[in-house]
């Protein structure tokens, strides 16, 4: 975990670890010169939880080197994600180590999750793709892991790859989780086992921006790997947009060219599918949005309406 300024969700997230089923862990916390009352939220903790192993640092950073800083003293054989603001359902840990456990090669492991506000209040979905086709796919058009999710081998995460490419300051999972997932076995748990915090303060208008630019990037390596053809301007200009929010002029090109790129998969993606129109329909409004939910429907019926349940039962 990295901190910086968490406040007054840094308590619920670090209980949320300690109150984990899977019991043998240590806690590498690193603390990237907080000036609000997190230290000493981390001090508290660190007293009564001898597993909790705290890095303090004098200045400030940028999370992708606290990050590698944390790699670097794991003493792990996996090393598991979690952001200061986030939560982990209870069976998180010992869901994920079971299935690395029974599945030998898998390196990389993450799951689905939900989206709360400040309040605690459940406002949307995280979806990630389950099997190694459907990453695959993914990886062009989203993260196809949510960052503070994910399990992944220490070897492979720090000694084969490096850590962190401190280049990104902010989709820096993004580049990781796909150049691991391009050479290794990976794979997301379908169960919704961490609840991300989406504040309205979490990116100031310059992070947003940096952070579409570093999506950008990743995304056109991606789509150079994964598609059929080599991805034009426009194509990249499209998926671009998808990310950020189909409107009413680029809603059908998107699709023509999401469609011709899908063309010759096979009906495995076709889940992959549904969750990408059901994103668009989030993001249009209107009669489009009836649109992509008509198509969710006939691509995935079962996993549409399960879709709708996570989100408003």
């Amino acid at each position: 975990m990295t901190v910086y300024n968490a406040g007054r969700f840094l308590d619920p997230a670090i209980r949320s670890i300690t109150n984990q089923v899977f019991r043998d862990w240590e806690f590498v916390i690193v603390d990237d010169a907080s000036t609000d009352n997190s230290r000493e939220v981390l001090e508290n903790w660190a007293r009564e939880e001898p597993r909790i192993r705290l890095i303090l640092n004098d200045r400030n950073t940028g999370q992708t080197p606290c990050l590698n800083q944390g790699l670097q003293v794991a003493r792990g054989q996996w090393i598991a994600r979690q952001d200061a603001d986030d939560l982990s359902h209870p069976l998180r840990l010992i869901h994920q180590f079971e299935k690395v456990v029974t599945n030998d090669r898998l390196v990389l492991l993450g799951t689905c999750g939900r989206i709360i506000d400040e309040n605690n209040h459940r406002v949307g979905l995280l979806d990630a793709p389950i099997t190694m086709s459907a990453i695959a796919w993914w990886a062009p058009f989203l993260n196809p892991f949510v960052h503070t999710s994910v399990l992944v081998r220490t070897d492979v995460i720090r000694d084969e790859f490096g850590g962190y490419d401190e280049s990104f300051r902010i989709a820096q999972d993004y580049d990781l989780w796909t150049r691991i997932s391009a050479k290794n076995p990976a794979a997301n748990l379908p169960a919704r086992l961490v609840a991300y915090r989406h504040l309205s303060t979490s990116l100031s208008k310059a992070g947003k921006s940096t952070a579409f630019a570093e999506a950008d990037l990743v995304s056109k390596r991606e789509a150079n790997r994964v598609f059929q053809e080599i991805p034009s301007a426009e194509d990249l200009r499209l998926i671009s947009a998808f990310r950020s929010g189909l409107n009413q002029s680029t809603h059908k090109k998107f699709w023509v060219m999401y469609d011709r790129e899908l063309r010759g998969r096979g009906p495995a993606l076709k889940s992959e599918a549904a969750i990408h129109r059901l994103k668009s329909a989030g993001a249009v409004g209107g009669f489009q949005s009836l649109v992509d939910v008509a198509v969710a429907l006939r691509a995935d019926f079962s996993r549409t309406l399960r879709w709708f349940k996570d989100r408003y039962g």
